[in-house]
Order: structure tokens, then C-alpha cells, then sequence
């Protein structure tokens, strides 16, 4: 019996093994967290407000262009994600057991583009793909066909405010702060603390998963 975290199937940063199963799932909460920065200790609240920790979190539409099995982990996929860069980038994923390799190719997908890279089984993971889950269900996060490759994630009603970081350190724990506070909603929405994640080039369309209600995203 697997008994490890929703979150582990996608991320991509040392902190977490890449592995899958879903018997930990945690349910969304609005329970502050807090991160040891230095000698300075930030918490998150639950309004969304100019120092919110999702304003460092560099989430972007990619394109899954390539999709191959792990050689050395059958629970591990490697995909080549088209972000608008010069070259797609490689991501190791913990979806091998939830879905077929063929269903991914050509998906657009939301992408944790600033965790820091990471190796698994030898190959260097460059981010991370988000996917809601619910008792024994994965499914990716899947932006309209209609926006931009590479554009940048936005909340409802709350613009990001300044750059993301450049990379996530690890030890201060940023993602998992964020984390705690993504869900779909009753219908198939993404959201953080209760407002879409949405894409402005075309018209502030909201980001979906195909079935999953009041899933956690991670």
C-alpha cells in the first residue's frame, strides 16, 4: 500500500522524493504557516495581499511536447515541456501510475517553473508540473488551448505584484506555504484561498482540471 504525498508525484526541488500515492492528500485549509528565512520568521495569511508568498512562485503555461518513460523507474515519467524558452525543458513526474504517457503528449499544463533543478534517477528535472488530486484520482491542471505558451499564471482579481524569485530555496519552505492553500473548486476550478488561477491573454479564462472537485493541488 503507497503511502506517500500527492505532492511528491510532481515536484521537483531536493526537498521532496519524487513518488507517488495519494493516502496523504491533505485537505485544504486556511491554517497559517511559517517559514524560517534567516532569523526572520514570515507567516501566510489567508488574505492575498502584496507580500502574499504566491507573488514568488513563477507558475507559466507550458506544452508538454515530449513524453518518456524513466529508464531506471517505472512510477517515473520525463516529459519535455515547450515554455516559450529557447529549448523545452525536462521534467520528471510521479505520473506513470494515474495516466498513459500517450494522453500527455501535446497537453498544455501549468508549470512551477522556478523550483530548484534537481536530479532523480540521473536525470535533471527543471520543474514541476501542478495536478489536483482526490482519494485515488490525478489529474493535471489544464490551461484553455486559446492562451499563451509561456505566459505567466495569474489570481483573480489579484495581478502579481513584482518578480518571482529566480529559484525557490528549498529551506524556506515558500511552495509548501503556498501549497496548503490550492484547491479546485466545485466546478473543476483551480484556485488559491478561494480565487481562480487564470490566464489573461485570453480574457481571464479560468485553469481546470477535467473531473476533480475540491481536490488539493500540488
Amino acid at each position: 500500500m503507497l503511502r506517500l504525498s500527492l505532492r511528491s508525484c510532481f515536484r521537483t526541488a531536493p526537498y521532496s522524493r519524487v513518488s507517488v500515492g495519494l493516502s496523504s492528500i491533505r485537505h485544504h485549509t486556511t491554517t497559517p504557516v511559517t517559514s524560517s528565512t534567516g532569523n526572520k520568521e514570515e507567516t501566510i495569511s489567508t488574505a492575498i495581499n502584496e507580500n502574499d508568498w504566491i507573488h514568488r512562485i513563477n507558475l507559466r503555461v507550458g506544452e508538454i511536447v515530449k513524453v518518456d518513460q524513466h529508464p531506471d523507474a517505472d512510477h517515473l515519467f520525463i516529459e519535455q515541456v515547450n515554455l516559450n524558452e529557447e529549448t523545452p525543458r525536462t521534467i520528471v513526474s510521479g505520473l506513470a501510475p494515474y495516466m498513459p504517457k500517450e494522453s500527455l503528449l501535446n497537453k498544455r499544463v501549468v508549470v512551477v517553473s522556478n523550483m530548484k533543478p534537481s536530479k532523480f534517477r540521473g536525470v535533471l528535472s527543471q520543474g514541476m508540473l501542478l495536478a489536483a488530486g482526490k482519494d485515488s484520482k490525478v489529474e493535471l491542471l489544464e490551461p484553455s488551448n486559446t492562451c499563451q505558451i509561456g505566459e505567466r499564471v495569474e489570481i483573480e482579481s489579484h495581478p502579481s505584484i513584482g518578480e518571482p524569485d529566480a529559484v525557490l530555496k528549498p529551506k524556506q519552505k515558500i511552495f509548501e506555504g503556498v501549497s496548503q492553500f490550492l484547491s479546485t473548486d466545485e466546478n473543476k476550478n483551480a484556485t488559491y484561498k478561494g480565487y481562480k488561477l487564470v490566464t489573461t491573454s485570453n480574457n481571464n479564462q479560468p485553469i481546470q482540471c477535467e473531473s476533480i472537485t475540491h481536490g488539493q493541488i500540488s
